[in-house]
């Protein structure tokens, strides 16, 4: 009764917060599932996978690894393995299968700051031990805190860092981030290419379906990272609910997510996005979701703007994919509108080849 009161009273992200940090303290007491044979393998580690609610970060890892592999089979290097790491694996575990010529890479999102405790607790340990192991972090957004209680941990950061120098890659996924992490690390190596999500293609698979379920599907957050006023909010569904059929969903579940059955939960999810004409979302990977399924989408922005910079560093050309700055004065109708208008029209496919070179030419020189 006391757990579904707590549930009920916060948000959908806060609960997951929550349940991540008590599947952290079990984990300290697991027994490792990483085979220590390992540890004598040429592999490819990827630290920190999602094994947990959001659906944007277990489609970050599938779209990791679908890009590693093509990387691997274009260098012709298939003797790399490559041994995907459950961010709650206990640090121990993974520090007993790395060797020195391991590759080790860190999942992209935006972790690589103080917003979470992925970075202190597991990424900065194994950078710290592996300096002289090339290493690279996915494409990240910068989410390190400005305040004075963070200038103890960013000197440490800054100094563990350093010493990995260019053996260090980061990659951000915007301009704003890039310039940041540059200015931030300038002793490491730092790149820029879209949300590793991106670089997915739904569009055989979405092309099948002819029958639309749904007029529109709405992802819209609960959390401290929105940024559009509730009341708007409800007016704007009001509005929208009188005139079209609405599916009402998430990228946060209310179960967990294991990476042994994340294609399956994201194909589900992916499946219903097809069925939608529009998307309507103020969630980054709800509007990437709908860019590689190829569904217009009317996307909001988010509280530290990872959303307004995607877009305008990647998509600013791309058709009916629109962005919306919330924060603006928004007219109902000419937004029931602009809905109306998008129904039944297309959205070009993603540069991939040409917007993940850099990343992709990176990876190769480690694997070479």
């Amino acid at each position: 009764m006391f757990k579904s009161i707590i549930k009920n009273n916060i948000s959908t992200e806060t609960w997951a917060d929550l349940r991540a940090k008590k599947r952290h303290v079990y984990s300290l007491f697991k027994k490792s599932k990483l085979d220590p044979s390992l540890k004598n393998k040429n592999k490819i580690l990827i630290i920190g996978v999602a094994d947990y609610e959001n659906l944007g970060d277990h489609a970050i890892a599938q779209a990791q690894r679908v890009f590693l592999e093509k990387v691997i089979a274009q260098g012709h290097n298939p003797q790399y393995e490559i041994v995907e790491v459950p961010l709650h694996t206990p640090l121990r575990h993974i520090e007993r299968i790395i060797n020195n010529d391991d590759v080790i890479l860190f999942t992209g999102g935006g972790n690589l700051g103080t917003k979470y405790g992925f970075l202190s607790d597991l990424y900065l340990p194994i950078i710290k031990n592996h300096p002289s192991n090339k290493k690279l972090f996915f494409p990240q957004s910068y989410t390190f805190n400005e305040d004075g209680d963070s200038e103890k941990l960013m000197n440490t950061i800054k100094s563990i860092f350093s010493k990995s120098g260019k053996n260090l890659t980061i990659t951000a996924r915007e301009s704003k981030s890039e310039s940041l992490f540059k200015d931030t690390f300038p002793e490491n190596n730092v790149i820029m290419t879209p949300d590793i999500v991106l670089s997915l293609n739904l569009r055989s698979k979405s092309n099948e379906i002819t029958h639309k379920s749904n007029d529109i599907t709405l992802m819209m957050r609960s959390d401290l990272e929105k940024t559009m006023d509730i009341e708007l909010e409800k007016m704007l569904i009001s509005k929208l609910d009188s005139k079209f059929s609405i599916n009402n969903t998430d990228t946060v579940t209310s179960y967990e997510i294991t990476p042994e059955n994340r294609l399956k939960e994201l194909n589900k999810k992916w499946d219903e996005i097809k069925q939608s004409k529009v998307v309507i979302t103020d969630r980054l990977h709800g509007m990437i979701f709908s860019q590689i399924a190829g569904i217009p989408c009317i996307v909001f922005d988010n509280y530290n703007s990872k959303i307004k910079m995607t877009c305008e560093d990647w998509l600013k050309d791309v058709d009916n994919i629109i962005f919306v700055d919330s924060r603006k004065e928004i007219n109902i109708d000419d937004f029931t509108t602009m809905v109306s208008n998008l129904i039944g029209k297309p959205v070009p496919q993603f540069d991939i080849a040409t917007k993940y070179e850099p990343l992709a030419e990176t990876l190769k020189t480690f694997i070479k």
